[in-house]
């Protein structure tokens, strides 16, 4: 059910993909929104929920039949109406913005050039890859950037986390790189492999390749400013355009960041309890805000028992 919701927003819930377990679908959930209002979405995978965390910071329970791993916000509603085969629509039909919500291990954006862009397994000659795959509000899904998919085969990498960048290029983030797919596909190194000096090492359970820092939500900023979760460093990184890395954010154990949003120039940073581990060890999500003076305050934290 929905609960205290002062804007009409549709929620769309993208199917489970079939991923190798080299991009580590078992995981809990990296999707974290921040809206317009200033209102914070995120999701708690074990709990089968979407919470919502108001611009007076009043935590309410926004969905809780789901929790899914990943969200994008379309903000004009090109899909609100949309008849998506992978789609499932389960609030207001035509209500907009519209935020969209991933199962599997797959993230999804939405680009201002109109299209969602989400990472699919894609299979080659019964080899299997990972890539990207555009869908147009018309429901045409198409394989996005060869270059990409080329990168991450030769550099046995997966995509991790999506962000949307200028000119209506991609961010991809990878086990330990930053990409930047721009809108002819071709594919520019933002930064790799990244090194977290200050790193708190605790690797992935997550089979072939387990590889530190483990890259996974991304974020931009208005200058072009990278924040991306390091996962299996317990911390939350800076990248700037030139590819200097620095870790602006730690987490104290159990504790790790899997997702990432900005707005009006604060970090919102999504973490989750044993990470990296199985979902046995208990994935208990909470909301930290890093403000742009450097004041760091927890906006919530989730027990089994609710808030």
């Amino acid at each position: 059910m929905l609960m205290n919701r002062p804007i009409p927003t549709t929620i769309l819930v993208i199917a489970s993909f079939a991923l190798p377990a080299r991009t580590a679908s078992a995981h809990p959930s990296s999707g974290i929104i921040v809206d317009q209002q200033g209102q914070v979405y995120f999701q708690d995978i074990l709990g089968g929920a979407i919470w919502k965390i108001d611009a007076q910071g009043k935590l309410t329970k926004f969905y809780d039949k789901l929790g899914g791993h990943w969200m994008a916000l379309d903000g004009n509603g090109s899909f609100s109406r949309a008849d998506l085969k992978l789609v499932k629509r389960i609030t207001p039909f035509g209500a907009k913005p519209t935020l969209l919500v991933a199962g599997g291990g797959a993230p999804i954006v939405v680009n201002p050039d109109g299209n969602i862009y989400y990472g699919q397994a894609l299979l080659d000659g019964g080899k299997v890859s990972v890539g990207l795959t555009r869908i147009s509000p018309d429901g045409q899904q198409t394989p996005f950037s060869p270059d990409l998919k080329k990168t991450l085969e030769k550099t046995d990498n997966g995509v991790f986390g999506l962000a949307t960048g200028p000119n209506g290029s991609v961010y991809v983030s990878t086990w330990d790189a930053v990409l930047r797919v721009n809108q002819d596909g071709t594919v520019t190194t933002v930064v790799h492999s990244v090194v977290v000096e200050d790193c708190d090492e605790d690797r992935a359970d997550h089979k072939p390749t387990n590889r530190l820092p483990y890259l996974r939500g991304l974020a931009l900023d208005a200058r072009g400013t990278v924040y991306a979760a390091a996962t299996s460093c317990h911390r939350l990184l800076k990248i700037a355009p030139d590819g200097k890395v620095e870790s602006v954010l730690k987490a104290e154990r159990p504790w790790s960041p899997t997702g990432v949003a900005v707005h009006n120039g604060a970090v919102y940073v999504l973490e989750y309890t044993n990470a990296n581990g199985g979902r046995d060890e208990g994935w208990l999500p909470r909301v930290r805000r890093l403000g742009r003076d450097g004041t760091v305050t927890t906006l919530a934290t989730i027990s089994r028992q609710g808030r």
